[in-house]
Formats: structure tokens, C-alpha cells, sequence
């Protein structure tokens, strides 16, 4: 076919040319074509080509059968899922499966708590090895005997047939405060045929304790101050309805806290009860010492129960637990009290002398303490009780009391926080011939007054302290000179001559007043004119240094108003210097024990012995002058 010279272009550059061609004279216009008219010429003219189908009618059809189909799936996907959701096929699930509790949603502590469980398989098919487990509260016993825990219930149901249900009745003992909820965990499981997985569901039971058959109530302070007694009101209460036996309460104090008296025997912390009737209830008292530091809580557990038997209290069966918790305080007015400017406690008193007592006081709290009241009460058998005298306070004489109150100082109407004051009397105490055993003096100071502003602590408060002081023995020791009377055979010239020896017998008593006195000693130094002759009579040993030229007695022990004595014989041979005197035979005698009661030393004390032998008889004052 022969080409036109323009066939060896493309279209595209046919039309860039014809685009860019420089135009010579106005393009020649051409009519739009009229509908049926070939308006685009083509290079060959000689036939017509066959025309082409059309790409989109293609593209159409394609989509058109992809959107049937896929809408076919859908309709049929649609189905299936309807009929496994409402017909199950034979798919296992854990919410197939129901678990129905039916019981009391109260009930009394102790009662018997009845439960009915249904388990229904609602599952297209069985299910294998279907077990049901509870877990009851602790402190649950068995309803058959309540002497035995009942902490769990489990039991093995088997095969559970599709549609099938299995009902169990369970019973059981539950225990609780009155008002508690308690919950019952409840687990079901099992497996499947042809599967290893195991199926678990959950659920519990919730149910409330509305009273017990037994309650304990403590009634107490909310604090106290260390050292001080307080007091326990226990009230134990049958809320059932028949008697209860062996009735019993433990108790479990704390730290600190010692037992002083109880209204009720105590046994290992427990009180035996014995049978309570229906609505019955005892009380019983409990006072006891709690000590600890400032702001200390302390807490006491109290339980209630049964016990196997009477000579047997250890709790079986726990009904109740009630505590109580007390913080422990400073004492709400501090005192101290110094006798002879001594605060230690730890001082001795004398026999037969004047003491000086102070008391002073201050108000510890943060609020003020009105119609405050400071009482020392002063017992013991060493007081002599008409000698006490006080300024500033009153003189209870019917119980031998000292009291400090508004009468006497207007200030304690209303002790403000740290307010302080002080008081004072004397006393004295007997002569060591009129002491007693164990004599003491013995101080106990109480504080009272009304608390402002404080909720639930006692509004009247008050406290005491206890300071015990030793009275120390007294020794009442004598020392004599004798030459023609004693233990003695003496010689030489009486009166006594210059530059002649004469001897004589020393005596030595000491007695005892008081106290046992251990390692008693008495020791006088000699004259250089005077020597020891070392004879000696009487109990206890003496023994002599010559280079302190000091006698030594040694008494030993000295009973509760005992006594001993001993001599010993010394020689003076006067010098013409000492004529028309007495002369010294010793020094001062001196003795010293220790007092086994009051743990002190006690001295005693006699004058020297001269050659006045007073004792002997027949005697004359110009015997003892040196000629």
C-alpha cells in the first residue's frame, strides 16, 4: 500500500508540527462535523478498519462478577455464623455453664448456714471430670460436728451430660463479728472430650453475719499514764438460743501489762465461764499495771468461745474476737518529790531526827486542769505522826494525809498547761530505841482534776506514785574503864602512882536498835604512855597494830536488836608530868557495820576511856587522879 510522506511520523509529531508551523494567511476555518461524518481524516483512505470493542465495557463486567461473588460469600458466612451462635454446633463454652446458689443472705454466728448449689451443662456436648470447689472462711466448722474444721468443700461430679444439671446440698458452721460480710469463693472446672484444656469458672456467695451466738464488749480508757493501775470491765454475752457450756474467754495482753486483781479466777490468761443460758451474760473486772513510754499504744485481744471441757480451757470453738487499744500518756500533772533536797528515792533516814519533805508540781497537758488536788498520804513504823506540821498545806490527821488543794493554794482552781506550784511539811522520825523491824517511811502521792476539752478519755483524771525510805539502824556503843571489878585480874597502885604500872580492863558494848548489822568493828587508838597487853575477854576477836597503835574489835554480826562486848587489858605507867589528872587509857572509840536492810553504812561513836572506872564499885573520883 503506498504511504503518504507524512506516515513515517507518529501522530504526536504530526501535531507538534502542525502546532508550530508558521502561518502565512489566516487559517482556513473548518466546520465542527455534523453527527455521521468522519471529521478526522487519516492518513489511508483506501478502507475503513475494523473498530475495536471498548476497554471500560470490559472493566464493568469484571466488577460486576467479583461483587455477586463476593456478596454470595457473604450471605453464606452470615449463615453459617447464625447457626453456631444459635444453635451451638458442638463448641464447649465456660458460659454454657451455670452455677445457681440458693441460701440465707444473713445469719447468726454459730448457726448452721444451709446452701443449695445447681450446676446446669448447657453445652451442645458433655462435659468430663466437672468439679466444684468452696472455700469457706477460716474459723468454719463442720455442721455434722462443730468440734472440726470446715475450711474446704470440693467433690468430683463426673460426666455432666449436655442439658444436664446436678443439685448439692452443702452445710456448714460460719463464725464472724456481727455485721461482717463474708464471701464464699466458689471454682468450677472441667475438661472436654478430645481436648486437654481444662475449663474454669468463677463465683462466690456473699452472705452477712448478723449476730453471734456469744459477744464480748471491753469497756476501758482510751489512755493512760504508765505505772498507774487500770481498770478492764469485760461483759461476755449468749445471743443464742439454747445454753452454751463450757463458756470461755481468753485473753491476750500486751507488752507491759501485769495483773494485780481480777473478779474472776485467771487461768493462763482465760476465764472459764462455765454454761451460759440463752440472753445471760457475766461481767467480770480486770485491773491490772500497763507501764511503757510516753504515746505508746498497747492493744488487748479478748476471745470468746467454747472449750473442749471445764478442766480444759483452751478455745475449740472461736465466736468473737473485740480489742481494745490504750495509749499510754505522760502523767497529766508531773510531780517530784525530794525529802531533805534529795529527788533520788534512793536516801536513808536517821532515827529520831527532823525530815523536810517538798512537793512540787505542773500541769503536763496542753488544756488546763481544774480543782486540782496534790495528797501525799505518809505511812510507816518509823513516823512519829504528832510531829508533822505543814504551811502551806492541810493536815489530815484521821489518815495521815497532807492535801494541797484550792482551800490552801487558790492557784489549783485552774492549773493552766505548764502551771506549777509546790508544797511542803516536815516530820520526824522515831528514836532507834522505839524503831521496829524493817523500819521505813513510806510516801504515796496522788493527783487529781478535771480534764477541758478532751473526748474519750475520762474527763477526771487522776494518778499516784509510791516512794518507800529506809530508816538506817543506830548502834548504841559505851566504853568503860574497870581495874578492880571486870573480867581482869588487875594490878598496880590505885589511884595510880608516877613511874608505877598499873592495868586495867577497857570495855567495849555495842547494841543494835534496829536492823541486822553485818561486819561490826570498834577501834580506839592508844596513848604512847599506855600498851597492850593482848589479854582479851568476851565475844568477837581483837587484834593490835603496833605501828598505828590501834585496837581492833571485830563484833562480827549484830542481830535485830542484838548486842555484844568484849574487853581487853592495857598497862599505864603515868609520868610525874600527869599528876592530879585522869589520863587518856584510849582515844575516841569508834564503830562501823553494814546495815542489811536500809543497804548503808552505820557509824557509832563513844567518848575516850580515862582512868574514872565509874563502874567499879566503891568508887571515888580521887582513885582515877595520878599522885
Amino acid at each position: 500500500m503506498p504511504q503518504f510522506p507524512e506516515d513515517d511520523l507518529s501522530s504526536l509529531e504530526r501535531a507538534r508540527r502542525r502546532l508550530y508551523r508558521p502561518d502565512t494567511g489566516e487559517r482556513a476555518r473548518v466546520p465542527l462535523s455534523t453527527p455521521g461524518e468522519r471529521t478526522l481524516p487519516h492518513g489511508w483512505e483506501e478502507g475503513e478498519l475494523p473498530h475495536p470493542p471498548h476497554a471500560g465495557e470490559r472493566h464493568v463486567r469484571l466488577a460486576g462478577v467479583f461483587f455477586v461473588a463476593a456478596f454470595v460469600f457473604f450471605i453464606v458466612a452470615l449463615g453459617i455464623a447464625g447457626y453456631f451462635f444459635y444453635f451451638g454446633g458442638n463448641a464447649v463454652s465456660v458460659d454454657k455453664v451455670t452455677i445457681d446458689i440458693q441460701g440465707p443472705t444473713t445469719v447468726a454466728g454459730g448457726d448452721t448456714v444451709p446452701l443449695s448449689l445447681t450446676i446446669t451443662n448447657k453445652n451442645p456436648v458433655a462435659i468430663d471430670n466437672a468439679t466444684i470447689e468452696i472455700d469457706f472462711p477460716s474459723g468454719t466448722r463442720d455442721a455434722a460436728n462443730v468440734l472440726n474444721a470446715y475450711p474446704h468443700y470440693i467433690e468430683n461430679l463426673g460426666t455432666l451430660p449436655s442439658g444436664a444439671s446436678v443439685t448439692r446440698s452443702i452445710k456448714a458452721v460460719l463464725f464472724g463479728a456481727a455485721g461482717q460480710a463474708l464471701e464464699l469463693p466458689i471454682s468450677f472446672s472441667y475438661g472436654a472430650a478430645g481436648s486437654n484444656a481444662t475449663f474454669a469458672k468463677k463465683s462466690s456467695y456473699t452472705l452477712a453475719i448478723s449476730s453471734t451466738p456469744l459477744s464480748v464488749s471491753v469497756d476501758t480508757l482510751s489512755e493512760t499514764v504508765s505505772n498507774k493501775p487500770l481498770t478492764l470491765t469485760l461483759t461476755v454475752r449468749s445471743n443464742a438460743t439454747v445454753p452454751l457450756s463450757n463458756v470461755v474467754l481468753s485473753g491476750a495482753f500486751p507488752f507491759g501489762f501485769s495483773v494485780t486483781s481480777s473478779s474472776l479466777p485467771l487461768n493462763n490468761s482465760s476465764f472459764l465461764l462455765g454454761t451460759l443460758a440463752p440472753g445471760a451474760s457475766k461481767t467480770i473486772t480486770l485491773t491490772g499495771i500497763l507501764t511503757g513510754q510516753n504515746n505508746e499504744q498497747r492493744v488487748f485481744h479478748f476471745t470468746v468461745g467454747t472449750a473442749n471441757g471445764a478442766s480444759n480451757q483452751t478455745l475449740s470453738v472461736s465466736y468473737m474476737t473485740q480489742d481494745a487499744t490504750v495509749t499510754i500518756a505522760a502523767p497529766f500533772i508531773d510531780t517530784t518529790l525530794a525529802l531533805n533536797g534529795d529527788t533520788s528515792g534512793a536516801a536513808t533516814i536517821a532515827p529520831g531526827s527532823t525530815q523536810s519533805v517538798t512537793v512540787s508540781y505542773s500541769n503536763t497537758l496542753a488544756t488546763s486542769v481544774t480543782n486540782a488536788i496534790v495528797a501525799i498520804s505518809l505511812s510507816g513504823s518509823a513516823i512519829d505522826y504528832n510531829s508533822i506540821q505543814t504551811t502551806s498545806g492541810f493536815y489530815r490527821s484521821a489518815d495521815h494525809t497532807i492535801v494541797f488543794s484550792t482551800d490552801t493554794d487558790p492557784s489549783l482552781a485552774s492549773l493552766a498547761p505548764g502551771a506549777s506550784g509546790i508544797g511542803a511539811f516536815s516530820f520526824s522520825t522515831l528514836p532507834a530505841g522505839a524503831l521496829g523491824p524493817s523500819p521505813t517511811v513510806n510516801f504515796t502521792v496522788s493527783v487529781s482534776g478535771t480534764r477541758i476539752g478532751q473526748a474519750n478519755v475520762p474527763e477526771t483524771v487522776n494518778s499516784s506514785v509510791t516512794k518507800t525510805f529506809k530508816v538506817a539502824t543506830a548502834v548504841a556503843l559505851s566504853a568503860f574503864s574497870l581495874h578492880s571489878s571486870g573480867p581482869f585480874n588487875n594490878s598496880g597502885p590505885i589511884p595510880p602512882r608516877a613511874n608505877q604500872a598499873t592495868t586495867y580492863a577497857i570495855q567495849w558494848t555495842a547494841q543494835n536498835r534496829g536492823s541486822a548489822v553485818a561486819g561490826g568493828t570498834v577501834t580506839a587508838t592508844l596513848p604512847g604512855y599506855v600498851s597492850y597487853t593482848g589479854v582479851t575477854a568476851g565475844s568477837g576477836t581483837f587484834s593490835y597494830d603496833t605501828s598505828s597503835r590501834t585496837v581492833t574489835w571485830n563484833v562480827g554480826d549484830l542481830a535485830q536488836g542484838g548486842s555484844a562486848q568484849g574487853a581487853f587489858q592495857v598497862s599505864f605507867t603515868p609520868s610525874t608530868s600527869q599528876k592530879g589528872s585522869a589520863p587518856l587509857l584510849t582515844g575516841a572509840v569508834s564503830f562501823s557495820g553494814y546495815d542489811r536492810f536500809a543497804g548503808v553504812t552505820v557509824a557509832a561513836s563513844a567518848d575516850p576511856v580515862t582512868t574514872e572506872t565509874t563502874r567499879d564499885p566503891g568508887y571515888v573520883s580521887s582513885n582515877s587522879t595520878v599522885q
